[in-house]
């Protein structure tokens, strides 16, 4: 199965844009395969640079509902009404972000009434060589599991912290093994990984790829994630991107000899 990154914070060339948000193309011989749509300002545009027909697309992953990867789902559907929807059934949730004191909608705009979604429960095959993964909240161990203050939903008169019960992963059997693929690990990268590991009976991944929402941790709180990550997975390929913060990747790469960061236009072959 072949990758390529459409949507990333940078680009790999001068021709492509970068914007905050995320979004990778995957094909094999039978599907094409759009995941996340970034905030879809870049989506169009990069596809076209990178010679990829967005209308051939006939499955879309949402991995999550906040606006940077759903910002583009309005042009996709546009452009191909029939797409084949996947995400959690609480994709709608009123995500919010307190700026300020003010609370700014950052969720996504999804007319559930528009198009047929079809929801991952657990783990849930999408196709032949690909799996949508939850990571239900109870499951979560806490200390592996960032949520930052200013990210809440509603709760009575009030807010409280959101619990991302939407957070989706993926996984892609390809000729190289089993790849996970994030959006933004925002149920924590340890957690998705241990529940993959759980579901497919192994800690051996050719790639870990996307977003890990490490960019807040202090160095600490990075040096004992990255041991534990490397300690406990076989990954021959670490590509963090997006959420993860540059210093997350930099300390994966002073203990494993393949880290690289896939901006737009990185294309990899899984």
């Amino acid at each position: 199965m072949d990758l390529t990154v459409l949507v990333e914070n940078m680009a790999v060339s001068g021709d492509l844009l970068g914007e905050y948000g995320f979004s990778l193309h995957l094909t094999d011989e039978r599907n094409e395969i759009l995941m996340d749509t970034g905030q879809g300002k870049s989506l169009v545009y990069n596809a076209g640079i990178l010679g990829l027909d967005l209308g051939k697309v006939d499955t879309l992953l949402l991995s999550h509902g906040h606006f940077d990867h759903t910002g583009g789902l309005g042009e996709m559907l546009l452009q191909n009404s029939q797409l084949e929807v996947w995400g959690h059934d609480r994709i709608n949730e009123l995500h919010m972000s307190i700026r300020n004191n003010i609370p700014l909608f950052v969720g996504c705009h999804l007319n559930r009434e528009a198009i047929k979604l079809l929801t991952v429960e657990g783990l849930t095959r999408i196709t032949d060589h690909l799996w949508g993964v939850e990571i239900p909240v109870e499951t979560r161990k806490p200390e592996f599991w960032d949520r930052p203050e200013n990210l809440v939903v509603p709760s009575g008169d009030g807010w409280q912290l959101d619990p991302f019960h939407d957070d989706l992963s993926f996984v892609v059997e390809g000729k190289h093994g089993l790849s996970v693929i994030l959006g933004c690990a925002h149920a924590g990268v340890m957690n998705i990984l241990d529940t993959v590991s759980g579901h497919f009976n192994t800690n051996r991944f050719y790639s870990v790829l996307g977003g890990m929402h490490t960019r807040a941790f202090n160095s600490k709180k990075l040096e004992k994630l990255t041991k534990e990550l490397t300690a406990r997975f076989q990954v021959s390929k670490w590509r963090p991107c997006h959420c993860s913060g540059f210093r997350a990747a930099a300390a994966l790469a002073a203990i494993h000899k393949d880290v690289d960061w896939p901006g737009a236009g990185y294309r990899m072959e899984l």
